[in-house]
């Protein structure tokens, strides 16, 4: 009776160990991080610009930096000799929103600063965007846009507001025209597509 007991202790134990060993890789594998449970409502980022033929005649390049912030630089020499080491125009723009200012309303905008006087008159035109909250809605639609108007100082400024007709969920975002020196630089998306409780 003995040997069959001790077979069995001796078994169960060479199991215990062997399955020890064959979980040791699962145990020393490095844990996946956690994904917080808001990742899918987080707006989406994107960076994109264009520049028209104008400024690019002018030497001049429209850039979306991370930040979200627009910058007006001097394009790359003919021959891909690179870039100067310092701004040739000193033109940055920054949105504001889109985001509910109250029940009814929401706020968008933006602001473009140039420095340098050879840079003036400048101008923007934000526009407002939206499309249907889901994550396939992709096709935005124009719900309104505003204008600094040619300014011959520092600071154009375009901010306003927009009322909503009821408090259907929409995803927004910001575009912008962008004039220096005069001319159309080029336009810019907006980074940030928040999901708003308005629709107009």
């Amino acid at each position: 009776m003995r040997t069959p007991l001790l077979l069995r202790l001796a078994a169960a134990v060479v199991l215990a160990g062997a399955s020890l060993v064959v979980a040791a890789p699962a145990q020393a594998a490095t844990p996946e991080p956690a994904v917080p449970a808001d990742q899918g409502t987080q707006p989406k980022v994107t960076y994109t610009a264009t520049t028209s033929p104008e400024a690019q005649k002018a030497g001049l390049k429209l850039i979306v930096n991370e930040d979200g912030r627009w910058q007006v630089q001097q394009a790359q020499k003919p021959g891909g000799a690179g870039t100067l080491a310092y701004p040739i125009s000193y033109c940055t723009g920054n949105f504001t929103g889109p985001r509910m200012i109250s029940t009814w309303t929401l706020d968008f905008g933006g602001e473009q600063t140039c420095d340098n006087y050879r840079d003036w008159p400048h101008r923007i035109i934000v526009t407002l965007e939206s499309t249907c909250s889901d994550w396939w809605c992709v096709v935005f639609q124009e719900e309104g846009s505003i204008d600094s108007g040619w300014r011959s100082q520092r600071v154009a400024s375009a901010y306003g507001g927009l009322g909503c007709d009821n408090l259907d969920r929409r995803k927004y975002r910001n575009t912008v025209d962008v004039y220096a020196r005069g001319v159309y630089i080029g336009g810019a998306v907006g980074t940030y597509e928040p999901v708003l409780s308005c629709s107009m």
